[in-house]
Formats: C-alpha cells, sequence, structure tokens
C-alpha cells in the first residue's frame, strides 16, 4: 500500500479484516489487537496440548495424516480473528473497533498515540455490524444482528455497558447516526424482509432512511425511492441529508431449469461419474498405502483463500475480479460502479450529486465529506473538487478520525 501526497485528513478502514491508520506525515499503520493476539495464543497452546488426539485413531496408527489435512507440525488454531467495523472516539487520537472470534466478539477502544487498548464489551455473539458515538454524552449506538435474521438497533453508555434495544421490526437496521443538532434522534438506513404465508424470506424491500426518536421511540420514514436503496444517511449541520444512492436489485427468484442445462447435465453426467469413482480410490490408496493414485493436484487442500466477494448491503461485489484488472502505471479501479452516487438532500428536497463511484463515507471535525470508492478515499472541498487522502488496495469499512 501507498498513500499519495494530498489532504491532511487521518483516515481508518478495515481491509481483509485488518485495521490500517493513516495521520499524515506517518507511516501507513497497522493496529493489532493485544486481546487477540493473547486469545490466539491460548487457543494454539490448547492445540499443541491436545494435538495428541489428533494422531490417533486409524491415521495416526498408520504413521501418517489425514488426507486434505495440513501437516501436523504446522497445525495452526482454526478460528481467525477479523475487525468488522470501526468508528472515530472522543477524539482524533481514539478510535473504537469490534472484533470477531468466531463464537465471542468484542467491542475495544484503542488510543493511538499511548497505544493502549482497551476492551468494552466481549461475550458470545456480540459482533456489530455498524457503531457511531454520540458527540456529547458519549454514547453508542450501534447495530447488532439477532438470532432470527433481522438487525437491529440498540444504544447502550459510553462504555459499551447497560444496552437498551430499539425496535424489533421484521428489517435490517444498519449504519446508525445521531442527529447533528445534538438530539437523541438517530438516522439510519432500514429494509424490511418480504416473507411468503410459510413465513420464509423471499426477498427484501429497497432500503429507505428513517428517523428514530430513542425517548419517544416513535420512527419515522423520510426518504425512500422504491427503485434505488438508500444507504449511510446522515445529517449535515446545515439540516441537509447526506446518503449514498445505487439502484435496488431485488432477489431473484429460483428458477427452473432450463432444457440447456438438462442437456448439459445429461451430457456431463459420465465424466462426473468417473471423476467420483477416481477420487473413492484415491482415498482408499491413501489410507492403506499412503500413496496417492492422483499426481496432479492430489488430495491436498488448498491454503486459505480470503472470500472473493464483499457483501455490501446484500449486494456481492466481485472484488477478486476488479483487482485483477489494475495495471501498472494506470489509476486503480473502483470497488463500485459510478451509480453509487453520493447525494445532497437539502432541507426543501432538492437532491445535487456529489460524487460517483462511493461505498462508504464521513465527516471530518469541521464538517467537510471524506468518501471512497473502495480502492481510495478522497475530501471533497467546497468547490466540489475531490484530492486523495489515502490509497489501499481494498477498503471495507471507512472512518474519519480528524
Amino acid at each position: 500500500m501507498s498513500v499519495p501526497p494530498a489532504a491532511a485528513v487521518s483516515v481508518a478502514w478495515i481491509s481483509n479484516g485488518r485495521l490500517f491508520v493513516h495521520i499524515p506525515g506517518k507511516p501507513l499503520r497497522e493496529i493489532e489487537s493485544d486481546f487477540a493476539q493473547k486469545s490466539l495464543e491460548r487457543e494454539f497452546r490448547s492445540v499443541e496440548t491436545n494435538a495428541w488426539k489428533g494422531r490417533s485413531g486409524v491415521w495416526g496408527n498408520l504413521g501418517m495424516q489425514p488426507p486434505g489435512v495440513p501437516p501436523w507440525e504446522s497445525q495452526e488454531p482454526r478460528r481467525q480473528i477479523r475487525f468488522v467495523t470501526i468508528a472515530r472516539g472522543a477524539s482524533a487520537t481514539e478510535i473504537f473497533y469490534v472484533l470477531d472470534m468466531g463464537a465471542v466478539g468484542g467491542l475495544f477502544s484503542y488510543d493511538l498515540e499511548e497505544n493502549i487498548e482497551r476492551r468494552l464489551v466481549h461475550r458470545q455473539g456480540f459482533v456489530l455490524t455498524h457503531l457511531t458515538r454520540h458527540p456529547g454524552d458519549g454514547e453508542l449506538a450501534m447495530s447488532l444482528p439477532r438470532g432470527d435474521g433481522t438487525i437491529g438497533l440498540k444504544v447502550t453508555r459510553a462504555d459499551g455497558l447497560f444496552g437498551r434495544d430499539l425496535g424489533f421490526s421484521d428489517s435490517t437496521d444498519e449504519s446508525p447516526h445521531w442527529h447533528s443538532d445534538g438530539s437523541k434522534r438517530l438516522v439510519f438506513h432500514s429494509s424490511a424482509f418480504l416473507r411468503n404465508d410459510q413465513g420464509h424470506v423471499v426477498g427484501k424491500s429497497p432500503y429507505r432512511i428513517e428517523l428514530l426518536d430513542i425517548e419517544s421511540e416513535q420512527v419515522s420514514t423520510l426518504v425512500e425511492n422504491e427503485n434505488h436503496d438508500l444507504l449511510q444517511p446522515r445529517y449535515l449541520g446545515d439540516g441537509a441529508l447526506v446518503f449514498i444512492k445505487r439502484p435496488y436489485k431485488a432477489m431473484q427468484a429460483t428458477q427452473q431449469a432450463s432444457m440447456l442445462d438438462m442437456a448439459k447435465d445429461i451430457v456431463l453426467f459420465p465424466f462426473r461419474l468417473i471423476r467420483t469413482f477416481v477420487y473413492f480410490f484415491n482415498f482408499m490408496s491413501m489410507m492403506f498405502s499412503g500413496k496417492p493414485l492422483i499426481s496432479a493436484g492430489g488430495m491436498t487442500a488448498p491454503p486459505g483463500k480470503i472470500n472473493p466477494y464483499l457483501m455490501l448491503w446484500g449486494q456481492a461485489v466481485d472484488t477478486q475480479r476488479i483487482l485483477q484488472q489494475d495495471r501498472p502505471g494506470e489509476s486503480r479501479r473502483p470497488l463500485v460502479p459510478k451509480d453509487w452516487q453520493l447525494i445532497r438532500r437539502a432541507p426543501d428536497g432538492t437532491e445535487t450529486i456529489l460524487a460517483q463511484n462511493v461505498l462508504a463515507w464521513d465527516l471530518t471535525s469541521a464538517g467537510e465529506i471524506v468518501y471512497t470508492d473502495g480502492r481510495s478515499a478522497y475530501l471533497r472541498g467546497a468547490n466540489g473538487e475531490a484530492s486523495g487522502c489515502a490509497d489501499a488496495d481494498l477498503i471495507e469499512r471507512f472512518a474519519v478520525l480528524s
């Protein structure tokens, strides 16, 4: 990664589950969680202590490891720890982040000057999708997945404790932000589940923008569009509402197989049957003789790969294909298309396009807009021109620190 010398804005982003911070005049910095590292060390010691159990049974008696499993000596803990979401803290030197540690999750704060990590919440099933801090009393608003597949809003104290669930609708409520007037109101985007007579989800409505009054628990719809998703809403100081607008794509119903598909299955059936026999006898050969019948590829499991698709509010982005299109000496290709637009909606309802290819956006402490196309971050000036402030291979989540 390289950082172009442009706008002096401190930003943080998550890339492939890792957290990076760019502060003007300083090298790009990766933040690592001490809690996560110690958790991995404990799990690794546990794996080493119980390694003899994996070497017992049929494979252990034969003096060989199961096919498709890495060598015993190179076994590593299977659980991966990933940064999920980030948010600015009380100052430009503090950052909040959420860690996904498999069965459990945690909310942490990190002091960038003192390099001190503070664990706020750590329990089973605690994996937030979005997080924001109230600029006044520091209360935290978050999106928390529920067991029934919905995502609801929750508000907690500044330390993440004593949370209060807000609303229990059959919907996905995400990206909450406090109102710019300092009140206890949240603006967020929401998509309702569409279910059939049996209660199964068959689709989701377009994302709309809603406003929640925490004290009265009243929800009102601000903006909706049957042809577009409206995402990441936030009020500016002048009362304008800024959000991302993208084309709405309905979930496709299951289609019956075409005659071409049926013909293809019939033609390929002998090949698939032969392949099944080959892999079966290769497995038996590995079990009794320790020698594979297949020399090209064999039964060795491929090394773990990063998911080539990035899910963004119900839409999958083929990140691998986009990354492969980069050419030396050329500008990086945006991760999202031009029809992902950043919109400013004035109090009178007039809408203006601020930028295109926008995956996420945030505000500086001075109220300036910073956005990312998934590859680079840009500061939008008062004249409407954008200047680069950070560069990365992949930006999944994004936050401005200064």
